[in-house]
């Protein structure tokens, strides 16, 4: 990421974008790619009934939209929005698909990129499909491990992000209240912990809370 940034810098521009600012409409065609250099954006859509669905979280070193940089679609095809203040850097995407073409250890960095996303998609997916509000929760942990999650000791992993139980609740489509009890249910447990919004996670505890032996081999 810093590559790309230092060899992008001079044809592109930062922007910092203010708490509860619109980065970018669903449907929209954007002006250039954004790479996240700090701060927190949620990607998410709007319901038939106007209730907002979050899709995604994205931090440092993201890129958006991922899909519309690549080439794959035309438009924006979610609403984008910061969590929290923001920078990003704005480059044009006729430059940013130059710098990937032009050497292919960089293709390489974008290809573990894109599946590092996938994989934590999928996670995320599996969330969204458990009957149980716990294991909602729990595997959404296991998706902000994987994607924002910093070994501070042996184990134990900061998710980088702050989040309130009503924006967690939006992730897994559980009511605040619900969150909260659930969350509860995970720290006495001594899976998580959690004070100002911030979370800790006991890797190994909350994969045996999941009882998914196979997640024990994935690299966060």
């Amino acid at each position: 990421m810093d590559d790309l940034l230092r060899e992008l810098k001079p044809l592109g521009s930062f922007r910092t974008i203010t708490k509860g600012g619109n980065v970018l409409f669903q449907g929209e065609i954007p002006r250039h790619v954004m790479i996240v250099r700090s701060g927190i954006i949620r990607a998410y859509t709007i319901t038939s009934g106007g209730e907002e669905r979050t899709v995604s979280l994205h931090g440092d070193g993201d890129i958006l939209p991922l899909t519309w940089a690549l080439g794959i679609t035309n438009n924006s095809l979610f609403y984008f929005e910061a969590v929290t203040d923001c920078r990003v850097f704005l480059v044009p995407k006729s430059a940013f698909n130059d710098f990937l073409r032009s050497d292919p250890e960089r293709i390489g960095g974008m290809l573990r990129h894109t599946a590092t996303l996938y994989t934590s998609l999928l996670l995320r997916i599996t969330g969204l499909e458990q009957s149980r509000a716990a294991e909602k929760i729990g595997f959404t942990l296991y998706y902000l491990l994987f994607t924002r999650g910093k070994e501070v000791k042996p184990g134990i992993f900061k998710i980088d992000v702050r989040l309130s139980h009503s924006l967690f609740g939006s992730l897994v489509g559980l009511t605040r209240e619900s969150t909260a009890k659930n969350m509860k249910i995970l720290r006495d447990r001594g899976i998580i912990d959690y004070a100002s919004f911030t979370y800790t996670v006991d890797k190994a505890k909350l994969e045996a809370f999941l009882g998914e032996d196979g997640f024990r081999d994935l690299s966060v």
